[in-house]
């Protein structure tokens, strides 16, 4: 293995642990989730041939779905976009694309990070709700670029134009402002735990792995 693909994955596992330690920074726990199974997807692709679906299966071999709160993951959606979810989700691709577009990114992490990018850009479903979408592009985006303060800029003059307000997410659709941009830090959920549990076993799994494996497990 190459100094660029060993940093790659420091870096990758970093960017895991992170997203652990700050939890509920991350909306809910099926965003961190989403996330986090995202991070592991360009992790193993980096590495050759791969598919998300074994990402996935990886993923359940281990325990996933880990998130639970289905209850409350839906009372959620119904006050972000409801049965608007077609018109969320093109607001979040449209946005996402808007800053792609223009986002000055770290090289070394575009040649890996970006082809998944512009994947999840043209086919949008994969990466499941409009809300999980827009977390998954969101961190992706944010790992690529150069440098933070730069993305956040983009990013809030996006969404300020989508929905009148600089923090207020991509998929929320309805009356613009600032209404709803706090909204899931006001949900009950309860499976964070589980969630971060999840990420510590992907990450025991992942330091497994042959440092000469040619494209992950499997």
């Amino acid at each position: 293995m190459d100094e660029a693909q060993a940093s790659f994955e420091r870096d990758v596992a970093a960017r895991l642990r992170h997203l652990a330690k700050t939890a509920r920074m991350w909306g809910s726990p099926e965003e961190l989730e989403a996330a986090a199974t995202h991070f592991t997807h360009v992790w193993l692709a980096s590495r050759g041939a791969w598919r998300f679906e074994q990402t996935h299966g990886l993923w359940r071999t281990l325990g996933a779905p880990f998130a639970g709160d289905a209850d409350e993951h839906a009372l959620m959606r119904s006050r972000m976009y409801a049965e608007r979810e077609a018109e969320a989700r093109t607001q979040v691709v449209l946005g996402y694309a808007s800053v792609w577009a223009e986002l000055a990114r770290n090289a070394e992490r575009e040649r890996r990070v970006g082809p998944w990018i512009e994947a999840l850009l043209d086919d949008p479903s994969r990466a499941g709700k409009p809300d999980l979408l827009n977390i998954v592009l969101f961190s992706l985006m944010g790992f690529v670029a150069a440098e933070a303060p730069g993305f956040v800029r983009q990013l809030s003059a996006v969404r300020e134009r989508v929905g009148g307000h600089e923090l207020r997410g991509l998929h929320i659709v309805g009356q613009r402002g600032p209404s709803e941009a706090g909204l899931t830090y006001t949900r009950k959920f309860t499976t964070w735990d589980a969630v971060t549990g999840g990420i510590d076993a992907v990450l025991a799994h992942l330091s497994t792995l042959s440092p000469d494996s040619g494209r992950g497990p499997g």
